[in-house]
């Protein structure tokens, strides 16, 4: 019914919508690209973007030392502020960076109309921005990616609790471990072998901000990017539109693969304007798309239902027009924890094994359109150790051995001994959405056919967490989003040490942390692959999790969009792309209103 029901407004819409939208001058004589955030924008300041939206947007506006290549795959770093890769001693203790002779802030009132050498970017703005990320005053949510690896950041962050907010003098306090050699070199040493750093350095987190911007816009700093990034930008209209415009200042960078040959020699970025909508209702942002007001679109569950087949293919009433669909599996992955703090399901690693395999992941794999990979471990495909050839055996869905291992696990049937009453135990969900409520539904579902008796538990994100953090739980539905592309990410989630923080089923095993402990300060090789391998073979033997499915992406571009290339990691991937303003104009003007008959290939 709801299906039917977005099919109907979607139609309706766009009959009445489709087409009107006049030329506009500046977009055909000018590359504007049209796209939506997703969200709500909270903040252009780099230390304080810990949400998605605020993430993507700081780093079209800002640079990092270290960047992924927009196109190798498995993702590699390359510099992108740096005129090479840094270099390292042996133990990997000392980074050594040397920054490129074409840095600049961009002009700004911050700067009082001081000549363009003052906008340079010099080693001190390095220092400066890593010491903002430090600050305690400044509450950065980015203040893992270095704490407890520089020396003496970590005394830096305690002694910042003493100056007063706003002080800048904290900001001379010298820093161990953040060496200025002159204004184009400097080194970072580190506390301990850490062959990860760079992974930290090309976060948005890690952007390069300008002391005179902080200095001059004080607390309003976080609507005023004043950065070295691509864009530049113009119009910030709250709960609506951002509107960036090129920097023609920025760093000499080319994308010498893209599609059009004349944009090989041409400096990024190669759109003259973004407007980006700050639409966070995906039904807005997919009609917007239909009408060609935007150039690409993520598929929901809804839309997904509308304009895919049964054998997912793009309709061809979508197709006729060169909409291209993109299918990306996400490095992220969704599972079902056991709390371990629980003496009930932490403790019997039988019962884990048995509601692992009367686990149906196949019939969420359907429940979500077939937008889900089911997952064998708890690393993601695209990185060192991941296998796909492996099969976990406790992730097949098998009633009769789950049975037999209800009964190793000392509940025959689901019976509790204790009370001659079925097993009861609950289930924490951290929403109180009606998909939610599907989800808890069909998890009572699968236990019922072994005898446990669930209760569902569905909670704001708040107490959610405030549940997990007590250990006050016995089984919860998470998802974990890699912050970098490297095995270790996931891992970590199950080191001993990390119990109350990133490590939320609270699993301590002495022989998993011996395993994780060698591969911190390994650097990628055949050897450290193999070890990945074990640990995540080692973990789907002991359960800690249900390692449920890895989401896929799904996303439509207009033909018109030129060097799309689907990326985790390509913060700043505005600047990689172009399009045809003529090409966008024409057809247009040829887009029809969607009938039922268009849409019947997806019931």
């Amino acid at each position: 019914m709801k299906l039917q029901l977005l099919i109907l407004f979607t139609v309706c819409l766009i009959i009445s919508l489709c087409g009107c939208r006049k030329s506009n001058t500046d977009e055909l004589s000018k590359r504007v690209l049209y796209t939506s955030a997703g969200g709500k924008l909270n903040t252009l300041d780099p230390i304080l973007a810990s949400d998605l939206v605020s993430r993507d947007m700081v780093a079209e506006f800002y640079d990092t030392l270290v960047q992924y290549d927009y196109v190798s795959r498995p993702y590699k770093l390359i510099p992108s502020m740096l005129a090479e890769m840094p270099k390292t001693n042996n133990d990997i203790t000392t980074y050594t960076f040397r920054l490129r002779d074409d840095l600049y802030f961009i002009d700004d009132p911050c700067f009082n109309g001081k000549s363009k050498a003052a906008r340079k970017i010099t080693s001190k703005d390095v220092v400066f921005s890593l010491l903002r990320l430090a600050d305690a005053h400044n509450m950065s949510g980015g203040y893992w990616t270095i704490r407890g690896k520089i020396k003496g950041i970590d005394d830096f962050r305690e002694k910042s609790s003493t100056f007063k907010k706003g002080d800048m003098s904290l900001y001379d306090e010298k820093v161990e471990g953040l060496e200025i050699i002159d204004d184009h070199r400097f080194s970072i040493h580190l506390v301990k072998p850490d062959p990860r750093l760079l992974y930290m350095l090309a976060m948005p987190y890690a952007s390069i901000v300008s002391r005179d911007a902080v200095e001059f816009y004080g607390s309003q700093f976080r609507e005023h990017p004043v950065g070295s990034g691509p864009f530049k930008l113009s119009v910030w209209r709250r709960n609506h539109s951002v509107e960036l415009e090129r920097n023609s200042e920025f760093r000499k960078e080319f994308f010498t693969q893209a599609s059009r040959v004349s944009d090989r020699t041409k400096p990024l970025p190669l759109v003259d304007k973004v407007v980006c909508y700050l639409v966070d209702q995906p039904l807005a942002s997919w009609l917007m798309f239909l009408k060609g007001e935007m150039d690409i679109s993520s598929l929901d569950k809804d839309n997904f239902d509308a304009v895919v087949t049964k054998k997912l293919k793009l309709i061809p009433a979508l197709k006729k027009y060169g909409i291209k669909m993109w299918k990306l599996p996400e490095f992220q992955i969704n599972y079902i924890g056991f709390c371990f703090a629980d003496p009930i399901v932490g403790r019997n690693l039988n019962l884990r094994r048995a509601i692992s395999l009367a686990y149906n992941v196949d019939l969420r794999v359907k429940h979500f359109n077939y937008r889900l990979i089911p997952a064998q471990g708890p690393i993601p495909p695209g990185v060192a150790g991941y296998d796909k050839n492996f099969h976990n055996i406790f992730s097949e869905y098998n009633l009769d051995k789950a049975k037999e291992y209800m009964r190793k696990a000392g509940y025959p049937n689901g019976i509790n001994p204790s009370t001659g009453k079925p097993l009861r135990l609950t289930f924490d969900l951290p929403s109180t959405s009606s998909q939610s409520r599907q989800l808890a539904e069909l998890f009572v579902n699968d236990m019922k056919k072994i005898g446990i008796i669930i209760k569902p538990s569905l909670n704001n994100k708040a107490r959610f967490m405030q549940k997990i953090a007590k250990g006050d739980m016995q089984i919860f539905k998470l998802s974990w989003i890699g912050d970098y592309p490297d095995a270790e990410n996931f891992l970590q989630l199950f080191y001993g040490k990390n119990v109350g923080g990133c490590n939320r089923a609270s699993y301590s095993d002495p022989i998993f942390d011996k395993m994780y402990e060698p591969i911190i300060s390994m650097s990628d090789s055949e050897a450290r692959t193999k070890l990945y391998k074990a640990m995540a073979n080692y973990l789907t033997k002991q359960c800690p999790w249900i390692f449920e499915s890895f989401p896929i992406s799904y996303r439509l571009t207009h033909s018109w969009l030129e060097n799309y290339i689907p990326h985790d990691f390509a913060f700043a991937k505005w600047k990689y792309l172009s399009l045809d303003p003529k090409k966008r104009e024409n057809i247009r003007k040829t887009f029809k209103p969607l009938s039922m008959s268009d849409l019947r290939n997806t019931q």
